[in-house]
């Protein structure tokens, strides 16, 4: 049977885990593609054919192919159109207004607060050119990180899931 979606992804790269896992979950047939972050060619993220689907070259993508080979970058974007497109009941994604929102929240807090944090921390620590950098670097992204990783722990202490009483595209 043909995949019903393609992603794309990298090993090294947290984000398509996400969207794997939502694909499990919905039962969709999928296959993933592995792009190399660092080249261009048939297989790398800076090939013409992977920018027209994800201009900024990266990953995570999907394509998805009982919708005219619709494709989708970046992976909030990618959990939404899933979610939607996949589970209209709202499942997944909230089933009112209310719940719809407090699901963006957790969404929005992970694409603008968590993700950016401890990708700046993994650049300074794992691939910054200069390995000697001031610590305070290194101590500003580890208590923040500290701080909303807190935040979340509070939260699950409350309640089995972070945003409503089930699974949902944030958990």
């Amino acid at each position: 049977m043909a995949p019903q979606v393609t992603l794309f992804s990298n090993a090294g790269v947290p984000s398509p885990a996400k969207i794997a896992i939502l694909l499990e979950e919905l039962n969709i047939e999928y296959e993933v593609i592995q792009r190399s972050l660092r080249k261009g060619g048939p297989d790398g993220a800076w090939s013409a054919q992977f920018l027209e689907l994800s201009p900024m070259g990266k990953v995570p993508v999907i394509v998805d192919h009982t919708n005219n080979d619709f494709s989708v970058w970046e992976s909030a974007a990618i959990l939404l159109y899933l979610a939607e497109r996949f589970s209209p009941d709202g499942k997944y994604s909230g089933k009112t207004l209310e719940e719809r929102a407090v699901v963006s929240q957790w969404l929005l807090f992970d694409a603008s607060q968590l993700t950016p944090n401890m990708s700046e921390l993994h650049w300074y620590k794992r691939r910054h050119p200069v390995k000697d950098l001031d610590p305070s670097i290194y101590e500003h992204y580890e208590t923040e990180i500290y701080n909303l990783w807190s935040m979340l722990e509070r939260r699950l202490d409350r309640q089995d899931w972070l945003a409503l009483d089930r699974m949902t595209i944030v958990g």
